[in-house]
């Protein structure tokens, strides 16, 4: 039978997404009562949505002054990027085996990634999920959990980077090389190869974060 989700678990969707759109400008306050009208919805859901969120990373919370979505920051994305880059690789040394038919999952999901062009958003749901199904087989469902929360935070920065920095699509040979490790049996290259993907993903955003946005954000992070 279909299930619906629970309204909060809807909203907290609806918020994440529209902050990973970029609807909201990096420093920009995120108020509850103009997110309920929006919704359509009461303000309990909303506001615990943005707590959640807030637990996340996702936003930030001023004691008194309500919440807002961070400013990007090179010393954030790069901590969490180290973060993620090792819990990752320790989910793939504790996957027990890697069957034919999810390498194939990998490569058509790496198939639809390079024919995606100018579409920010479809290029990092893609992303995320060829690093769900790679690590899918870890038997640590907290690894997994505490894996898919961090990555909450660096999908707001790749979204925002592949929107303002130019670039249209992301290059799947770091994906292709790994996957081509594991259909040899190779874990010691797999591992390494997932490392190097996690430290040249995070420099570049790095990078790019440290850099000058628009204007209007710049104006916005100050206030």
């Amino acid at each position: 039978m279909l299930t619906r989700l629970p309204l909060r678990d809807q909203v907290y969707r609806e918020i994440l997404e529209s902050i990973h759109r970029g609807d909201a400008a990096p420093g920009s306050r995120v108020r509850d009562t103009d997110l309920a009208a929006t919704l359509g919805v009461s303000r309990t859901p909303v506001r615990e949505a943005l707590l959640r969120l807030t637990r996340e990373g996702v936003l930030d919370s001023d004691l008194g002054r309500g919440f807002r979505v961070p400013p990007f920051d090179e010393v954030e994305i790069g901590q969490v990027g180290q973060i993620l880059g090792s819990i990752e690789s320790l989910a793939l040394e504790l996957t027990p085996d890697f069957p034919a038919e999810r390498l194939d999952r990998l490569a058509k999901i790496d198939a639809q990634l390079e024919q995606t062009r100018g579409d920010a958003m479809r290029c990092v749901d893609l992303e995320d999920e060829w690093h769900r199904v790679l690590l899918e087989g870890c038997p640590n469902r907290h690894l997994l959990d505490l894996i898919a929360q961090l990555r909450q935070v660096s999908r707001r920065y790749l979204a925002a980077y592949l929107r303002n920095a130019a670039r249209i699509a992301l290059s799947t040979l770091p994906h292709q090389k790994i996957a081509e490790a594991l259909r040899r049996h190779d874990r010691e290259t797999a591992h390494r190869l997932l490392i190097q993907h996690w430290e040249r993903g995070i420099g570049e955003l790095q990078s790019w974060a440290a850099r000058p946005h628009s204007s209007t954000e710049r104006k916005v992070a100050e206030r």
